[in-house]
């Protein structure tokens, strides 16, 4: 690996030249300790450290996402949880990388929820659930918070944003029930009062470990995008992820919701309703999607 001196802040992070920032910002990290992970993580480039550590080196616009992920990690490790966390166990002031625990564990995945048996499938929701109601009501303390950005898409912006993408379906297709989507929407828009909480808001199913492939010890990782949300985000996309890829007809997708809802504690009346809404924004995006592929298609093809 060649040398590179004069690595500066600004340049661009990627996956090959992050062992130069390393050596640059972090001389106490032997880089032969390391193992590059190869695939994409988003804003960060991920190596294993050691046998029991993971490095994560930010690129350039996340680096205030890895303090706040380390942050939040080192604090929820001082609380008594019914999850396992990766620990924090170092941060440069600056964001450039950090390193935390690593844990052990296998990701949830479509196939494995539909072979758990109930018993083993409502413990491994239980402590989800469980989890949830303490992050969404927990009074974090300044010192967290401070770290932890308020969302810019509350519920009066979602609306503005579907009726939008309704509207612009409505005049390039004819194949959508249009009108079903507005009469759900009219139904729903009361109930999307916004709550404001700590939320992870990237809850999906290769974010739940079991850990040691036991999936009654459940491990909750990545919270790299957490905001200051509602706290029925989290619980949308879990159900819009579940309803996408569990079987078709919806049956497995429903209990695991309802189980989720069971466990959680809420003093939102309206929790069940803005999930409804969040599958509800999936549909009409995916569809928002589909028809302007179709239209820039056309408009390419005249154009040629």
């Amino acid at each position: 690996m060649k040398k590179v001196t004069r690595f500066k802040e600004s340049t661009r992070v990627t996956q090959q030249n992050a062992y130069d920032l390393l050596r640059r910002y972090a001389k106490d990290i032997p880089l032969e300790d390391l193992e590059l992970i190869p695939r994409q993580h988003g804003g960060n480039v991920v190596f294993y450290y050691g046998k029991d550590k993971m490095l994560k080196v930010a690129k350039n616009g996340h680096r205030a996402a890895l303090i706040k992920e380390a942050k939040l990690a080192e604090y929820l490790n001082t609380q008594q949880l019914p999850v396992t966390l990766a620990k924090s166990l170092l941060v440069h002031p600056k964001g450039f990388y950090a390193v935390f625990s690593r844990i052990d564990g296998s990701a949830l995945t479509p196939e494995s929820l539909a072979g758990f048996s109930a018993d083993k499938l409502e413990a491994i929701i239980r402590s989800l659930g469980n989890f949830l109601s303490y992050l969404h009501n927990h009074p974090f303390p300044h010192e967290v918070l401070q770290y932890v950005p308020k969302a810019t898409d509350p519920y009066a912006v979602q609306l503005k944003w579907v009726r939008r993408k309704i509207q612009f379906v409505k005049e390039h297709a004819a194949e959508f029930d249009i009108r079903g989507w507005q009469e759900r929407l009219e139904r729903l828009q009361d109930c999307l009062n916004q709550v404001w909480a700590v939320t992870h808001c990237d809850l999906s199913l290769g974010h739940l470990l079991a850990v040691q492939g036991n999936p009654e010890q459940l491990a909750v990782i990545d919270f790299a995008d957490a905001q200051i949300h509602d706290p029925a985000f989290d619980l949308s996309e879990l159900a819009i992820e579940l309803y996408s890829d569990l079987p078709t007809d919806g049956t497995m997708a429903t209990k695991i919701v309802e189980l989720l809802l069971k466990h959680y504690k809420t003093d939102d009346p309206a929790v069940a309703e803005k999930i409804e809404f969040g599958l509800l924004e999936f549909e009409i995006g995916r569809a928002y999607q589909q028809v302007r592929n179709s239209v820039r298609q056309s408009t390419g093809a005249r154009s040629a």
